[in-house]
């Protein structure tokens, strides 16, 4: 399938019979798993998270409602005058980025190795080799500078960095064929694509469970995830993206997520904790306490304690705010999240699914007195 055509249907909405069948021929080129049988191309159709103009009153809507997002023009660009725009290279832009001593984490074929950034792009622009990299970290470097991606952390409760705790900004350079298996992150996430076509693939954790599907950041997994495409349609959590250049994606952490790379892709990842989402963040990770607080024992800051406190912080600052920086933050859709009835506290105190809800007790009780 020619690449500007895949590019183009990330756009539309909604997609064709065609269109739905042209994509999935060929993630299912690259993970068998996916082919599609009789029946299903109706609840694909369905399950699609489609794009939209971004707003910040959408995404804080969908924060809310703990669902993904998938937006054009989201405000992401080169810190360039007019006149330099004309001559912005972005893969010049990422080779001259980092320092000569950086490597990139590169996953092939099951291994890895480490190779200097100039390298990568030369691999990457070759495109003879499946491989990926996701665990690029620009923060401070050149390029951080020479992109301006404020808006990913404009409403973040996360201290902006490259250990577990944090945003930790990423380049993201895979190429066509490239497949990162069922897993889940913790954080909720954000993705941007500068160049090329994703297929991402995403259910709640603990549902999958339930419909045999698995996640190798959460138990025992052989040479593969299991996964199976009719099981997946049936779950009531079960989306699926396809996103494509200029493209931003958010994703809530209780999705588990399977990711096909349909075109060689260039792009931005980060994690993010925001207001809206904030208190079924904690709630997720109640039930299922974080992988990055258990690798950082021994840093203080390292905690789902440490993340709370921030959150707290920033609502005691926001009582005597303006109402445009309230809106900012997403107020009333925090306020919102607090007249369910999950967030009361005998709901709370009742939930056996709760292993701690101490985190989660603290932030609901100094939310409140927004």
């Amino acid at each position: 399938m020619d690449p500007a055509a895949l590019e183009s249907i990330a756009t539309k909405t909604p997609l064709t019979e065609k269109e739905l069948r042209q994509v999935w021929e060929v993630a299912a080129r690259f993970d068998d798993s996916l082919t599609l049988q009789p029946g299903l191309l109706r609840a694909l159709s369905k399950k699609r998270v489609e794009p939209a103009p971004f707003s910040r009153t959408l995404l804080f809507k969908r924060m809310l409602a703990c669902e993904p997002s998938l937006f054009s023009h989201f405000p992401i660009r080169p810190r360039v005058s007019p006149r330099e725009s004309k001559d912005f290279s972005l893969v010049e832009a990422i080779r001259s980025g980092f320092p000569r001593a950086k490597r990139a984490r590169v996953r092939a074929r099951g291994a890895v190795e480490h190779l200097p950034i100039p390298s990568v792009l030369d691999k990457w622009m070759r495109a003879k080799s499946v491989f990926g990299v996701t665990d690029l970290h620009y923060i401070g470097t050149r390029f951080d500078a020479r992109m301006d991606t404020t808006g990913l952390n404009d409403f973040n409760l996360l201290p902006r960095g490259a250990q577990g705790f944090q945003s930790q900004d990423s380049l993201v350079i895979s190429s066509m064929g490239a497949v990162t298996d069922s897993h889940s992150d913790d954080h909720s996430g954000s993705n941007h694509s500068f160049v090329g076509a994703k297929v991402w693939l995403l259910w709640e954790t603990l549902e999958g469970f339930e419909h045999g599907l698995e996640d190798v950041e959460r138990g025992a997994v052989g040479h593969r995830a299991a996964f199976d495409l009719a099981s997946f349609l049936a779950m009531r959590s079960s989306c699926w993206i396809l996103i494509g250049p200029g493209q931003t994606m958010f994703i809530p952490a209780h999705l588990t997520h399977k990711v096909i790379t349909l075109q060689q892709y260039l792009g931005l990842g980060s994690f993010h904790a925001g207001l809206p989402g904030f208190v079924d963040l904690l709630t997720r990770w109640a039930k299922l306490p974080p992988l990055w607080a258990a690798k950082g024992v021994g840093n203080d800051r390292c905690t789902v304690d440490f993340i709370t406190r921030r959150a707290i912080r920033k609502v005691q600052s926001l009582r005597k705010a303006s109402r445009s920086e309230r809106l900012r933050w997403g107020v009333p859709y925090l306020r919102a999240r607090l007249q369910l009835p999950d967030a009361s506290d005998d709901a709370i105190h009742r939930d056996p699914t709760l292993r701690d809800n101490s985190n989660l007790k603290s932030f609901i009780q100094a939310a409140r007195q927004l």
